[in-house]
């Protein structure tokens, strides 16, 4: 105690900005300097447990209005059950209370008590000049009713996390009104009842560097379209069921990284023209259904991350290598996907229809080869023999094993370890 008795209020108020309110409160019994210590913290972390809603509600009055920091940097509420004993209206003016403190970052998670209720955030909220990141997070779907005007000048990061807009021009109005906004994450789950997903939007925001859309609901209730124009985004997440036409992305030329993952199917493939700069790209997605894909160059791309959970991986596989001159890693992934129901039915046809001739990045810059959850399938082992007999500037090939079968292991080991390879110095690894 002697040793922390020392330090300068500063710095143990920079100390104490680390833990929840409710902790920090539980220092104030310490000694006479401790007592008020906790006041001048400028971060407010609060989490309501059920059936604990009125003396939580009580809780956050007095420590909020108690708080005597010059700036509150941060207010977190995370409250399990809305009700009569915490309710919207609380939840408001605890929000005012912050904005009229010049919050810089604000997270709300809420369990409404009422599904498809209408969330009135206080107007201050979509004025606030010192606000920089912005989280709203709820279990049940709610409705945010967005004002004419928005303006939020210093916003720079912003997660939507399912939570819906009451009017279509809503998203528009808030976007509009964050000229600096960089990254932005909107994610949607399953409708509940009283609640319309089914809105198209565009995501239009010059300033945009990072963006992720992720739609989590059935492919019965995902079908709006969005438009994504954001020419200065580097980082791109879509996580979707199906890539419908009404579903676009205009040209992005600093685009660095994509992560894509379609589970059933891609219809748009103008959609996917709008990666072909990338560096680096995952994907998760097929091009079965297609008999003549489009031709995509992927001129800059240099790591390919491919999942193998989704029908149809092979096709693409095929297409990639052919239209990556520049490719150097290749990493195939067994990655569980929630919406793919028998995943165990997923192989590579014993006719896999490889590149008619070698790839030119097998010839010139390949190097690093990996994959995750090999089974040793005919179809598997006619990929991985493409791949290793082909690349002559290969310096790693790293096969993870799916089969805890030992002998079955072994002969796997034994069928790759027997393939020639043009690189002398290559390394087969084994996992």
């Amino acid at each position: 105690m002697d040793t922390i008795s020392r330090l300068s209020d500063d710095l143990l108020v920079r100390i104490l900005s680390f833990n929840p309110t409710k902790d920090v409160i539980l220092t104030s019994p310490l000694s006479k300097r401790w007592r008020s210590l906790w006041t001048l913290v400028p971060k407010l972390e609060y989490e309501c447990i059920q059936n604990q809603e009125q003396k939580f509600t009580k809780f956050v009055y007095r420590t909020t209005l108690l708080n005597k920091a010059p700036l509150l940097e941060r207010l977190d509420l995370k409250i399990h059950k809305l009700g009569p004993e915490c309710n919207a209206v609380d939840v408001g003016i605890w929000i005012d209370i912050a904005v009229s403190r010049k919050v810089s970052a604000l997270e709300i998670d809420i369990c409404l008590y009422r599904e498809g209720s209408i969330s009135c955030f206080p107007r201050s909220l979509y004025s606030c000049e010192t606000l920089e990141s912005l989280k709203l997070t709820n279990h049940h779907s709610f409705l945010v009713d967005v004002p004419s005007a928005v303006n939020l000048p210093s916003l720079r990061k912003m997660w939507l996390m399912v939570v819906d807009l009451a009017v279509n021009a809503s998203l528009h109005r808030v976007l509009s009104g964050c000229p600096n906004l960089e990254e932005l994450t909107l994610t949607r789950e399953d409708c509940v009842k009283g609640v319309d997903q089914s809105m198209d939007f565009t995501i239009d925001v010059p300033s945009l560097k990072i963006l992720s859309v992720i739609d989590k609901r059935s492919s019965g209730e995902s079908s709006n379209g969005y438009v994504i124009n954001a020419p200065s985004l580097t980082h791109l997440r879509v996580n979707d069921d199906l890539l419908y036409d009404n579903r676009r992305m205009k040209h992005m030329p600093e685009l660095v990284t994509a992560d894509v993952g379609i589970t059933n199917g891609v219809s748009n493939h103008k959609f996917l023209k709008a990666l072909t700069c990338v560096t680096r790209l995952d994907l998760c997605l097929s091009l079965s259904e297609v008999a003549d894909p489009p031709e995509m160059t992927f001129h800059q791309l240099v790591e390919l991350n491919l999942s193998t959970c989704v029908q149809g991986w092979w096709d693409l596989l095929t297409h990639m290598l052919q239209n990556s001159p520049k490719l150097q890693i290749l990493k195939l992934v067994n990655v569980r996907n929630h919406r793919v129901k028998d995943q165990s039915s997923i192989g590579t046809p014993d006719d896999w229809k490889r590149p008619s001739s070698v790839p030119e990045c097998l010839l010139n810059c390949f190097e690093t080869f990996k994959w995750c959850g090999y089974k040793g399938r005919q179809g598997d082992k006619e990929v991985a023999t493409f791949v290793l007999t082909n690349a002559i500037h290969l310096k790693s090939a790293t096969f993870l094993l799916e089969s805890t079968d030992f002998k079955e292991k072994y002969e796997m080991v034994k069928e790759l370890a027997s393939l020639p390879t043009p690189s002398p110095s290559s390394q087969l690894l084994f996992d």
